[in-house]
């Protein structure tokens, strides 16, 4: 994939706007000790603001 190929699929992306979600959950022994929801929004201004 060149820079331009990239440059290209970025904007299309933030031209859209994506929603990433994900959990990280760290255990020990069954035991569940730590827990992160992790969400981001990646979207042009005036994409966030019609949504």
């Amino acid at each position: 994939m060149t820079a331009d190929e990239l440059v290209e699929l970025l904007d299309r992306v933030i031209a859209a706007g994506v929603v990433i979600h994900g959990d990280v959950i760290i255990s020990l022994a069954g035991v569940d000790l730590i827990r992160l929801d992790l969400r981001a929004l990646l979207a042009a201004v005036d994409v966030a603001e019609v949504r």
